[in-house]
């Protein structure tokens, strides 16, 4: 299936909605504007809305698509979408039919990304227009447990007529080109677009990207969203963790007992919170560190990397990263 035809894009080239300030406008709208499909990233409403308005005034008519993280949206978020009338909404963890209808509803198409082959039954069913497939292998948060080659096959072959995106692990042109081979219509990146320059991150964290290698998956990080999550491993998770990047027990229940309020809490204190982490004092936010920000505390912060952050040296204009992708598919 083609999804240029789909989605009215040059390149089956999709940024992800990296959220925090990460896939802002600036991102966004260079990735769309070079062919592919850029997503401005979840964030607290005010600046959700300011970047969508100002993505969607420097694209000029190209499609672009904005991006929800279904446990901490709000209905101001949705607002936003059906507001500017973004014409792709992609979702993540978890499912809301009233989200999904209200979306739906407006005219958008609905891009959902899963870690299942249950997932991608019950949005397909709901309505999804395409999916993103996430291998484990994947940074930032992680839904499933089984590695691309494992679970893009199978999704292909259960859902023959639906769109599916690979995701996790998609760096250049011969990742692409792999994913294509296993039966993928297009190819989704995180951590490639994220070393870029025109990604939000802060310079300290870029720096970091550039010379890490080592990856885990954790709830460290989970103050507030306590599900799975690929970082780097620093100084926090060495101190906090097992060999198997489990937090100790007692942090575990904090996180969990936090979500419930999260989503709530003023984005003032969100940004104080993580300003304020040490690796000394296990309080530790899924906040990462944005341009603009003091001088951050790296060792404490979640630093979001896929495992394919250990191949990747150098940051690069998004318009390179498009055009690799892009040759690769």
């Amino acid at each position: 299936m083609d999804l240029r035809d789909r989605f009215l894009i040059e390149h089956p080239v999709l940024q992800a909605g990296m959220g925090g300030g990460i896939a802002g406008a600036d991102l966004a709208a260079t990735v769309t504007n070079a062919g592919g499909l850029g997503t401005v990233g979840f964030a607290p409403p005010q600046d959700f809305d300011r970047e969508i308005s100002r993505t969607k005034a420097e694209t000029e008519g190209k499609t672009y698509a904005a991006n929800l993280l279904l446990p901490l949206t709000l209905r101001a978020h949705v607002d936003s979408l059906l507001q500017h009338k973004v014409p792709i909404v992609t979702m993540f963890y978890g499912f809301n039919a009233s989200v999904m209808r209200a979306v739906k509803d407006s005219g958008a198409l609905v891009i959902y990304q899963i870690g299942s082959e249950e997932e991608a039954a019950r949005v397909v069913a709901a309505g999804a227009d395409a999916l993103i497939v996430q291998g484990v292998e994947a940074g930032g948060h992680v839904r499933g447990k089984e590695r691309l080659t494992s679970i893009l096959p199978k999704v292909r072959a259960r859902f023959p007529d639906t769109p599916v995106i690979a995701a996790g692990g998609i760096y250049d042109r011969q990742s692409a080109s792999n994913a294509i081979a296993m039966g993928a219509d297009g190819v989704a990146s995180g951590t490639r677009f994220l070393m870029t320059n025109e990604s939000g991150a802060h310079a300290a964290y870029k720096n970091l990207l550039v010379t890490g290698s080592e990856t885990t998956i954790t709830t460290l990080f989970g103050l507030g969203w306590p599900d799975p999550h690929r970082v780097l491993i620093n100084e926090a998770v060495k101190r906090w963790c097992n060999d198997h990047g489990d937090p100790q027990r007692a942090i575990r229940i904090l996180n969990w007992l936090t979500q419930f309020g999260s989503k709530y809490s003023p984005p003032s204190v969100l940004k104080k919170l993580v300003q304020a982490q040490r690796v000394d004092r296990p309080l530790f936010t899924p906040m990462l560190a944005e341009a603009g920000m003091s001088e951050p505390l790296m060792e404490a912060l979640a630093a979001y990397a896929g495992e394919c952050v250990s191949e990747i040296d150098t940051l690069e204009p998004a318009v390179s990263v498009v055009e690799s992708l892009a040759a690769g598919c």
